[in-house]
């Protein structure tokens, strides 16, 4: 089966692009509107600490028949931070930033069950592809939403048009029939399918929170990183973060294809080993040009960028029967606790008198090698002790 002929696979793309599109936008625009980097930091945390871990619930929903309805709402409820332009003072702010979270957490579970599902045995080719579509939106969501502002007097309300399209297209789809556990919800059931391999999933959500808490906050602080840098402001109001995650969007297809073939420890260990090493040269050896600017980053993008989806992949492939909520425990629950990474990195900046945007990310860099140490650990999980029934239905 060729994957990438799939129209599903496609749409869902499409809209992973529009989702993490909308999830870019806050770190620049607390620069451009002079927000307080703690207090920007602190809303950013809160928020995505209570919309993410909705993602629990969200993904245990997508798994009993409910996966588009919930996909849709996750793109409804993220497009609100186009409005963050309307309001003004942090606890306005706050409250659009927590609709933003909830769509992520709405969202992400039911599609990457959906993913997995139109895939057969090329799970991490289909999950890294669709998260493809993802990184390529959260690249050019900060120079999208920057020219849009400067042009539409200060406001970028008009990409909502694009993705009324999507959400049109979407409703109309007719998705493949997908596989659903036929389990009555309940607290038990929830839990059920992930205990053969609690071990390995344990440590993959500890990888989980930890490098994604590093990319948020390397995210978050890199506007300021490269204005204090003193570069061109094309990287500082968004191109370098552009060139950051191109790079992951570019190596996730061929990444797929290699957890694939030799297995997502042996990948994943070698990519957060070269994670780590770009991490620090860019941190203590500023290109002195351009192109050298626009290399390191890409690079470092391409290794950083894509250790979270080879994660959500692996948990995938080891309880298949439930890739959503497995999913949501990798993302959701993991991503709550990694969206204090903003948190931490804003107020690590005022404890530093000089350098305090390099000093406080590359404190956070140590994360990556507990990561490697995780990773390295990683048991051979038991089967499955009993086969879950499944269904071919969607519940309407």
């Amino acid at each position: 089966m060729n994957i990438f002929k799939s129209r599903s696979l496609w749409l869902l793309w499409l809209s992973h692009l529009f989702m993490d599109f909308f999830t870019g936008i806050w770190p620049i625009y607390k620069t451009l509107a002079n927000i307080d980097v703690a207090k920007a930091g602190l809303i950013a945390g809160i928020s995505g600490f209570i919309g993410e871990i909705f993602q629990l619930a969200f993904g245990y929903l997508s798994d009993h028949g409910y996966r588009k309805k919930v996909l849709i709402l996750g793109l409804i409820l993220a497009s609100t931070i186009m409005w963050i332009t309307f309001v003004d003072g942090i606890l306005p702010s706050f409250f659009v930033l927590l609709l933003l979270m909830l769509g992520s957490g709405s969202f992400h579970p039911a599609a990457v069950g959906m993913a997995g599902n139109l895939a057969g045995e090329k799970k991490s080719s289909a999950i890294l592809f669709y998260a493809s579509g993802g990184a390529i939106g959260l690249g050019i969501s900060q120079l999208v939403f920057t020219k849009f502002r400067e042009i539409f007097g200060g406001h970028a309300i008009i990409i909502l048009v694009p993705l009324m399209a999507v959400l049109f297209i979407l409703m109309l789809h007719n998705f493949p029939r997908q596989i659903y556990a036929k389990r009555n919800l309940s607290f038990r059931g929830f839990f059920e399918p992930i205990m053969h391999c609690r071990k390995a999933l344990s440590l993959l959500y500890l990888s989980q929170v930890a490098v994604q808490g590093l990319v948020l906050s390397f995210t978050f602080l890199l506007p300021d990183i490269l204005r204090m840098r003193s570069c061109h402001s094309w990287f500082c109001m968004g191109g370098g973060h552009l060139c950051f995650v191109l790079g992951s969007a570019i190596t996730m297809v061929p990444a797929g294809w290699l957890c694939d073939r030799f297995g997502q420890k042996k990948v994943l260990l070698t990519v957060v080993a070269l994670a780590s090493i770009l991490f620090y040269v860019f941190l203590t050896n500023p290109p002195p040009t351009i192109g050298g600017t626009v290399l390191l980053l890409g690079s470092l993008g391409s290794v950083l960028g894509i250790i979270n989806p080879i994660i959500v992949s692996w948990g995938s492939r080891l309880v298949p029967e439930s890739p959503s909520t497995v999913s949501a425990i990798l993302m959701g629950f993991a991503w709550c606790f990694s969206n204090l990474g903003p948190t931490c990195a804003g107020f690590l900046t005022k404890f530093y008198n000089e350098d305090p945007y390099l000093n406080a990310i590359g404190s956070l860099g140590a994360l990556l090698f507990l990561v490697f140490f995780f990773v390295f650990f990683m048991p051979r999980p038991a089967p499955a002790p009993v086969a879950v029934k499944a269904v071919n239905e969607e519940i309407t």
